[in-house]
């Protein structure tokens, strides 16, 4: 099977990103905890297309600003983010995950949408991004509109 151009670069960009999660996958509970205050700080930032950080947030844009602090080097598109880091099933998701959905179409197998996980509580998955109509907040798993949406969750070395 050929990979198209835009999978050819993301395989590329893995190749070159040193920061993206290997093999091993260690969880650092000190990086994680301080990823997610770190990010909590941006709660309530209006979303602007294409980012402009600090000031307002894309939901790719968040999450690569937030990891960027982490010395993580993401691409600023969620579609990219998804072909890079190790799969984790939802019931082992944890904080610092990213968790991805499909975009407005829940029909589609596309990736359009990217969140990092905040808290599993009572088998819902948190997670801060930053959304279209609300700018930076916190959603859950269960919310219907997610639910239909979830695609995967993946984890990336901080």
């Amino acid at each position: 099977m050929a990979l198209t151009n835009k999978e050819q670069e993301v395989f590329l960009y893995a190749q070159k990103s040193a920061a993206i999660i290997p093999a091993e996958t260690e969880v650092n509970l000190e990086k994680q905890d301080s990823l997610i205050a770190f990010a909590k700080r941006y709660l309530h930032r209006p979303y602007c297309y294409g980012s402009k950080p600090p000031k307002c947030f894309d939901c790719s844009g968040f999450v690569q600003f937030c990891f960027k602090q982490f010395n993580v080097d993401l691409p600023h598109s969620s579609h990219s983010s998804a072909f890079l880091g190790k799969f984790v099933s939802p019931e082992h998701a944890r904080i610092g995950d990213l968790i991805f959905f499909t975009g407005r179409n829940h029909e589609t197998e596309t990736v359009g949408h990217v969140g990092i996980v905040t808290e599993i509580l009572d088998g819902k998955i948190y997670f801060i991004h930053a959304s279209v109509q609300a700018g930076v907040i916190i959603s859950n798993s269960e919310e219907a509109y997610y639910k239909k949406r979830f695609m995967m969750v993946k984890r990336f070395k901080l």
